[in-house]
């Protein structure tokens, strides 16, 4: 495999189409991919993911870094979004300043990234263009066809791309929903028809890779949520994804089939149901009941949608089961509906949600419980249905953690299909007899801190998460000209346990030893203040250690007078 240096020139084979992952291959999230040909390229999907208990402290938002790109300048040509999924278009507003190409996508899309834009004062900057499902637009060397699929989002779509006399499908996120609640069905007669005259490739989601059979509707999900709905007596407060609209569409009409009026709790919720309408969905939704007004309301009218399924710390949901909520209280019958998926990576967080309204007896549902979810990604039995209409000689996985795209890759093998596993990075020639992979590029993630983007490989991180687990010694030291210690050693600690000691002891042990340090020191040593600060962190660091088992960061400071 070639070395990642002067891969993203102009010594790059010609007439090759390239694909390039830099999200979203070896996790579930922060989808961020390419496609070269000829010094050209296009980006499909722009995305982030949430931060995790592995995350340096104060990221809360991810973004693919699109350093890799830096070599292309201005042969980014257009940047296309399947569909309006954070994790498919959440970083356009972080990332566009890097990239500088027009987008383009279908309208309910193009009115969430619109939203996103102008959040970060770039919408009159970025050329943002609306097409249409079924559209076929050329883009330098590049055919682009759009397909509709289902998901959990309306207009959701393929991308059928054609390119150096090969066709790509590029599934994006989607499932095979017979009775979607919102949006139009999937295009199977476009979808077979592409069969029928030759698919090369199909680059697709892989989420649901390991799980057998289909996904299920959302009309079950709605008759799932009605059932448990139905049956109580108190206030329902339920949680789901912002986007999935249609889940809203479902509670909606499940408010109306029980006598209930909706509230809802958390600022995206409001945004997408305001999107949403705005492009000719949730035309039957109820009229909103403001928070404000909820104590003059029942509780067995009240059906509260609330942002946090996935735990977030500052979403509704949690704020909820901390009973920190101004709007609302939770009490004990009232119940609780969880319509979504656990993410990998956020069960903690939600079981500790769990516990917190439990302890409330706050009556608990999940998809565990009932039927009040049905996931928005294809099951192997779809992934079959699939790559049966298409009948591609070549399927790479993508959107998926390892196992996820290893088994999707197995799938598609029993079908006669060769496959190919990428991670991120992988820059993979498609064009020859069989798709390989050319050269590892280099690819990272970048995580928001306050309003600007840092590597996650920044010391500085690194540092927060040190501080965090360990706390943090200030240490003075006052030397006169002889450099002598003038008085003790001025200790204050920060996020430093004490343990049995007690604060004040702590520190009159630590300026003990302080001295002590200082007057072990040569001569030579005590002229220069970079040397007794970088002893005096070794010494003191490891007595610390051996005190109290932490490590905490130590700042110290000489004076001299």
């Amino acid at each position: 495999m070639k070395p990642i240096a002067n891969l993203l020139d102009a010594s790059l084979a010609r007439d090759v189409l390239y694909f390039l992952p830099l999200g979203g291959s070896g996790e579930i999230g922060m989808n961020f991919n390419l496609y070269g040909l000829n010094d050209q390229w296009i980006a499909v999907d722009v995305g982030i993911t949430f931060a995790d208990d592995t995350t340096p402290p104060g990221i809360e938002i991810i973004t693919p870094d699109p350093s890799a790109l830096k070599q292309l300048g201005d042969r980014l040509i257009a940047i296309i979004i399947t569909h309006a999924h954070e994790d498919h278009v959440g970083a356009l507003g972080y990332l566009w300043p890097k990239l500088r190409a027009p987008v383009y996508c279908t309208g309910f899309t193009a009115s969430v990234a619109e939203r996103k834009l102008g959040e970060a004062g770039l919408l009159d900057q970025v050329a943002l263009h609306r097409v249409h499902p079924g559209d076929r637009r050329a883009f330098g060397p590049f055919w682009v066809e759009w397909i509709s699929l289902t998901h959990s989002i309306p207009e959701s779509h393929a991308l059928c791309i054609e390119a150096a006399g090969l066709r790509v499908v590029h599934t994006g996120d989607w499932k095979l929903d017979p009775h979607p609640v919102e949006g139009v069905h999937y295009d199977d007669r476009r979808l077979m028809a592409l069969g029928e005259t030759g698919v090369d490739v199909v680059i697709g989601d892989s989420t649901n890779a390991t799980v057998e059979g289909w996904s299920g509707s959302e009309a079950e999900c709605h008759r799932g949520l009605l059932d448990v709905i139905a049956k109580e007596t108190n206030r329902v407060c339920v949680t789901c994804f912002s986007s999935n609209t249609a889940r809203l569409a479902s509670l909606g009409r499940i408010a109306q089939e029980t006598g209930r009026r909706i509230t809802i709790l958390g600022r995206s919720l409001f945004q997408y149901v305001a999107t949403a309408k705005a492009n000719g969905y949730l035309r039957d939704f109820p009229e909103l009941v403001p928070p404000e007004d909820l104590d003059y309301l029942p509780k067995s009218e009240q059906l509260i949608l609330a942002t946090g399924s996935q735990g977030e710390a500052r979403a509704a949901m949690a704020r909820l089961a901390r009973g920190e909520h101004h709007s609302l209280v939770l009490e004990a019958d009232d119940c609780v509906v969880f319509s979504s998926k656990v993410i990998p990576g956020n069960e903690k967080k939600l079981f500790r949600l769990y516990d917190l309204l439990s302890a409330k007896r706050v009556h608990v549902v999940t998809e565990a419980d009932a039927l009040v979810h049905v996931s928005g990604h294809p099951c192997r039995d779809e992934l079959a249905w699939m790559y049966r209409a298409l009948q591609p000689t070549t399927v790479i996985p993508v959107h998926g953690e390892g196992r996820h795209m290893t088994a999707h890759a197995e799938l598609a093998r029993g079908l006669g299909c060769t496959a190919l596993t990428v991670q991120n990075g992988d820059l993979v020639s498609l064009s020859g007899t069989t798709p390989t992979i050319k050269a590892k590029i280099a690819s990272g993630r970048l995580g928001l801190s306050g309003s600007s983007l840092v590597p996650l490989s920044d010391r500085a991180l690194s540092e927060r998460r040190a501080l965090a687990l360990g706390g943090v010694v200030s240490v003075t030291v006052i030397l006169d000209k002889k450099s002598r210690l003038v008085g003790r050693a001025q200790i204050e600690l920060m996020g430093v346990p004490s343990g049995e000691l007690g604060v004040d002891a702590l520190k009159s042990e630590l300026a003990f030893a302080v001295e002590e340090i200082i007057a072990e020191l040569s001569s030579r040593v005590l002229q220069s203040d970079d040397a007794i600060r970088e002893t005096i962190q070794r010494e003191l660091g490891h007595s610390i250690h051996q005190w109290m088992g932490v490590r905490p960061r130590q700042l110290v400071q000489v004076i001299r007078i």
